[in-house]
């Protein structure tokens, strides 16, 4: 018989493109992508202690906005308070009788002490007089340090809150009589002005810094957000009907409370508080957080008041502060930590908790791609072994159709005489139908066995003559082939519960499988024995003196469309399905099929089923 032609097919890239294009997809637009934002997590994760910093001082640095903002506004309400004051004394007599016994009035109408002092419409100082400051150390200080400036004789810096209602510029023209202003003053005007021109570039150049250093700021204390301007006492006031205007004496602060209580007469009223008056003017709010402390800090950075009472703190470095102003110039409203370390222990829990998280996250990003990267490979591999399953299956079905097709031709044409050489023929033609039925068979059992939609119809069965059927009608085959075919049994019957046909499509498949990997020792043997035990076992072995399985491959030569060697070109036929389809079989009725090396050459197909507990009736 002349040789049948091989015809190689190699697998359609239609097939691997798309798997290799996702597995591409996923490293390009998920992978990476996650490596990168994970590492930029973890570097923001070691960033975490600066944020809750920034963000604690932020919450804390409203609360001290508010704070100031509020004693600003309870120092302006003393303002208004003291102006109302005044205008009810004014009311009730003249301006100049009101400032000959201006301190005794402002006694029974001001409660929150200071200096007072009234200034004529010309400039001048009409209380307190030097008689009237005699023998007051407090009134003779206060004119020591303030009747040059508050009569325009010399000028000074200054910081001043002016209300809405002043109506010029601090450079507009005054009440006051400046001619009345110049004789009075012991200097001229060009040098007064010579002088101040001076004193006002100095005061621009020469910015005071703010007397606490924030704890997230450096050493070195910031500038402070208030500049002093140096003017003399009439222009400050300008043409406002009342304000507040607050100047250093002696580095001591002292704060003017001012009022024009009748515009029409000129007459200025005020009266200039100290520290100490200042600290009763100022109070703070319940502090609701007991882990925080605020204070109210002077211009030397001292407590002059604190919620809790009491508490004490390092002053001079605050979580947080803000300057109260202009009011009060140089004061600040603080506040302290009462535990300083433990933010940070909060931010390194936190940072931990994200790292601890970001790892997580990084690590089951690693995961899944492994896995898919695992599956992809896995999805290639079957691909691969689905494009020979084509192949093989193809030269499968070509092979047997052809001998059946050129034997038949030959027979219906009458060209074969030798009555012999005919039967010779039929027999090929029969051996060739029945090949192509089991594979025909196997493919379809194989789908149906994916699509689980196999079904078996069990019953209890005496395996020995199950066995000895399928060996009888296979050995006439394989003996044709030149196989020594040989059959043992240790037992007189083994009952079992299964489908007789499947497992006889079973050992068909098995005894296939030693034909065609057979070696140049054509020998294959059926033994039959059973394991006592807890579960009682039946043992069905095929053993053959063929190639062997390369060590490593027995459990991967029962996966779907995997043969040890895919190549045509190597002459071994089959599709890859037969042991998948077996071990299938067998572990359906409760059994399985194992492999292992037969010593001295050759391989060993062990089918295990379980054998019933009571004999078959």
């Amino acid at each position: 018989m002349p040789p049948i032609a091989r015809f190689p097919f190699s697998p359609p890239s239609s097939i691997l493109q798309p798997l290799k294009r996702q597995a591409l997809i996923f490293l390009v637009a998920i992978f990476l992508p996650s490596l990168v934002l994970g590492w930029l997590s973890l570097r923001a994760a070691g960033k975490q202690r600066i944020l809750i910093e920034r963000q604690a001082a932020d919450l804390h640095q409203a609360e001290t906005d508010a704070v100031a903002s509020a004693v600003r506004e309870s120092v302006e309400a003393k303002q208004r308070a003291f102006a109302e004051s005044i205008r009810a004394l004014v009311a009730k007599d003249s301006p100049a009788a009101v400032a000959e016994n201006y301190g005794q009035l402002l006694a029974g109408a001001w409660t929150d002490g200071g200096v007072p002092f009234a200034i004529t419409p010309r400039g001048t100082l009409a209380y307190p007089s030097s008689a009237q400051a005699h023998g007051s150390h407090q009134a003779e200080t206060f004119l020591g340090n303030n009747s040059a400036f508050l009569t325009n004789a010399r000028a000074e810096e200054i910081y001043q809150q002016v209300p809405q209602d002043k109506m010029e510029s601090k450079q507009s023209s005054s009440y006051f009589d400046r001619s009345a202003v110049a004789q009075s003053a012991p200097q001229s005007k060009a040098a007064l002005s010579k002088e101040g021109s001076a004193r006002k570039q100095e005061s621009q150049v020469a910015q005071m810094s703010r007397n606490v250093v924030l704890q997230n700021d450096a050493q070195a204390a910031a500038p402070s957000k208030l500049v002093p301007e140096y003017s003399d006492f009439q222009t400050a006031l300008g043409s406002a009907a009342q304000g507040i205007l607050a100047r250093f004496v002696q580095n001591d602060l002292q704060v003017i409370f001012w009022t024009r209580a009748d515009p029409a007469s000129n007459w200025i009223f005020g009266v200039a508080l100290g520290p100490q008056e200042l600290a009763r003017l100022v109070h703070l709010p319940e502090n609701a957080d007991p882990e925080t402390v605020l204070a109210i800090l002077d211009d030397r950075a001292r407590p002059v008041a604190t919620v809790p009472g009491g508490a004490r703190c390092e002053w001079k470095r605050p979580f947080v502060a803000t300057e109260i102003g202009e009011v009060l110039p140089h004061w600040e409203v603080a506040l302290y930590l009462v535990n300083p370390g433990q933010l940070t222990e909060s931010a390194r829990l936190v940072t931990a908790t994200l790292t601890l998280l970001i790892a997580l996250a990084l690590a089951a990003i690693l995961a899944g791609a492994y896995f898919v990267a695992a599956d992809t490979r896995r999805q290639l591999d079957l691909a691969r072994k689905k494009t020979d399953f084509v192949s093989n299956v193809s030269h499968e079905l070509k092979t047997p159709l052809t001998s059946i097709r050129m034997f038949a031709e030959l027979l219906a044409d009458n060209r074969v005489s030798d009555p012999e050489k005919r039967s010779r023929y039929l027999r090929i033609i029969a051996g060739e139908s029945e090949r192509l039925t089991r594979l025909v068979n196997n493919v379809l059992d194989f789908a149906r066995l994916e699509k689980k939609r196999k079904s078996y119809d069990i019953r209890p069965t005496d395996l020995l003559p199950l066995v000895d059927r399928v060996c009888e009608s296979e050995s006439v085959r394989l003996e044709e082939a030149g196989f020594h075919v040989g059959f043992s049994c240790e037992t007189s019957s083994c009952p079992v519960r299964c489908d007789a046909d499947a497992i006889a499509q079973v050992l068909v498949n098995l005894l296939s499988n030693a034909e065609k990997y057979s070696g140049k020792t054509k020998e294959i043997d059926v033994a039959v024995e059973t394991e006592t035990g807890s579960p009682s076992m039946v043992r069905i072995s095929v053993l053959d003196r063929g190639v062997g399985v390369r060590a490593g491959l027995e459990e991967k030569i029962f996966e779907a469309f995997f043969r040890a060697d895919d190549s045509l070109a190597s002459g071994v036929q089959g599709s890859g399905l037969g042991l998948t389809l077996a071990r299938r079989i067998a572990r359906d009725h409760g059994g399985d099929i194992i492999c292992r090396t037969r010593p001295g050459g050759g391989s060993i197909f062990t089918l295990t089923l379980p054998l019933l507990n009571e004999p078959l009736p």
